[in-house]
């Protein structure tokens, strides 16, 4: 009985290390200023695209007005926007959970958030509620997220970027391989 309580406790701790999905953080602190970002955090499962009405890349920046620094801003088109811009976020990685801070927002609702999973298929669709900084919370299959602040007096910046990846499916495997192992040795009456 001793074994199979142990070899049990064993095989629960063994299958809620593999099941349990890291939440990265990027605060944009990792590059130095005025660094483009595209595909620099490609290994934690996420880049970033240009956008539809001003398609360059976001940069990390400086923002006064926005409680951490540095920050990752849309960067518009000189004769056009100055502050104001858009951008793509791809989950490679679907991701299950994300979270960021956005603002300095001049006006409730000029903001455009759009959530769509990995096949493009809408989730949601968000604006800033408040003006200063909001944070925004979104749960589904998420593939991708459009970041627009066009619509903003002086634009809005993001920070702050967390979100939970699926977990691997070889964790649930090895969780199913350990379960059944138990079984066969409990049949077997080994345990």
């Amino acid at each position: 009985m001793k074994k199979l309580i142990m070899i049990c406790a064993i095989l629960i701790g063994v299958a809620g290390m593999a099941n349990a999905a890291p939440t990265y953080l990027i605060t944009f602190d990792e590059f130095p200023l005025d660094t483009l970002i595209s595909n620099q955090y490609a290994p934690l499962g996420v880049e970033f695209l240009p956008g539809d009405v001003t398609p360059r890349l976001p940069q990390i920046s400086m923002n006064g007005a926005m409680p951490d620094q540095p920050i990752l801003r849309p960067t518009g088109e000189p004769d056009n926007y100055l502050y104001q811009g858009d951008f793509w976020i791809h989950f490679t990685t679907t991701a299950v959970n994300v979270q960021f801070d956005s603002g300095y927002w001049d006006v409730v609702g000029t903001g455009v958030i759009n959530v769509y999973d990995p096949y493009m298929l809408p989730l949601a669709s968000l604006t800033n509620t408040t003006t200063g900084v909001n944070v925004t919370n979104v749960s589904g299959q998420i593939g991708y997220i459009y970041f627009n602040s066009i619509g903003d007096g002086a634009g809005a910046d993001m920070d702050n970027l967390g979100f939970t990846p699926i977990p691997a499916p070889g964790a649930i495997l090895l969780g199913g391989i350990g379960a059944g192992l138990v079984g066969w040795l409990r049949r077997r009456r080994t345990l």
